[in-house]
């Protein structure tokens, strides 16, 4: 099995330059289909409510423009993802016919291995790869599996861990102003930034903005409408509007010379053309990483005008 194990050293210098941890995921569910040559591949990460999301796929289970089709959360034990990580161990499965508690993804199949993702004795959650022949996957497939989890899980803690160090030394009067916003039933600053970048991602499918992000954010919530009665039409209003402000904000913003990149990025990314990060790297002539910084900071910059909105509607 050389060809598989050779994307190892792939993976690692793939995945070196990216300091997001969904990105990192996504480039290995990407790489995974490629060296076991899978209809599909999904990565789960644990949650705050200690339910297994997924937060990355390759094949059938992602779109280019819409990230992870349909995204599953799964209890602990529930299904062979959720077995697996109950376990803290491998379940590779020849005949999901004959497992009781198989959970049906995008569609049902025969084959489904689960290789959990733990860091020192944490769970942190599972790689999992399903195929539609029975007893498709081999001790070879477990073995580059869990060996790119090995590789994964140091990544995922160690940047995790900044994260929550990030928190322990962000200025009190930060830390005051999120609990605040937490206390008055409006989402905090990183909440609203989760709600944008949704907002951005999923700009022509507002069904799958969350709903609980947007009726928690005051800037929003005063799209709604209330002469309209019908849920329906009130959600397709709600969603123009929502999507208009971000049009006259990107257009502000293609206005100033130092902005315009951004919101060229933001625009062909997100919103007119759509594209690939690959492909707008090479349009913009930047390496990949070099795009997912301009893009990122693109997206920050974005989320920040739209958070002092937000503010300001929610002293009005």
């Amino acid at each position: 099995m050389a060809t598989p194990l050779a994307f190892l050293s792939e993976i690692g210098r793939r995945i070196d330059p990216l300091t997001d941890i969904v990105g990192i995921c996504q480039q290995v569910s990407s790489l995974i289909v490629q060296a076991l040559q899978l209809p599909d591949n999904v990565i789960y990460l644990q949650n705050p409510e200690q339910r297994l999301q997924q937060v990355a796929a390759a094949g059938a289970k992602f779109c280019q423009t819409q990230g992870v089709l349909e995204p599953l959360q799964l209890e602990l034990g529930q299904g062979v993802v959720g077995t697996a990580a109950l376990k803290q161990s491998s379940l590779c499965i020849a005949d999901t016919a004959s497992f009781g508690h198989y959970v049906v993804d995008d569609a049902p199949r025969l084959s489904e291995l689960s290789v959990p993702l733990t860091y020192q004795g944490e769970l942190l959650g599972v790689i999992d790869a399903e195929h539609p022949q029975a007893g498709f996957f081999s001790s070879e497939h477990q073995y580059f599996v869990e060996v790119v989890a090995a590789m994964l899980a140091p990544r995922l803690a160690d940047l995790s861990a900044k994260a929550k160090m990030q928190w322990r030394f962000m200025p009190r009067s930060a830390k005051v102003n999120h609990s605040q916003s937490l206390n008055t039933g409006w989402c905090s600053q990183s909440q609203f930034m989760e709600l944008v970048q949704q907002l951005l991602k999923h700009f022509y499918q507002p069904a799958n903005w969350q709903s609980s992000l947007l009726q928690s954010s005051a800037l929003f919530q005063q799209h709604r409408c209330a002469r309209h009665q019908n849920f329906t039409a009130l959600q397709t209003v709600q969603a123009e509007n929502i999507r208009q402000q971000l049009s006259h904000l990107l257009t502000q913003m293609q206005q100033k010379e130092a902005t315009a990149l951004w919101a060229a990025i933001i625009s062909d990314r997100y919103i007119d053309k759509r594209q690939g990060q690959l492909q707008l790297a090479d349009k913009y002539h930047m390496g990949f990483s070099t795009f997912r910084r301009y893009q990122a900071q693109a997206v920050a910059y974005l989320g920040e005008q739209l958070w002092q909105l937000e503010l300001q509607a929610r002293h009005h």
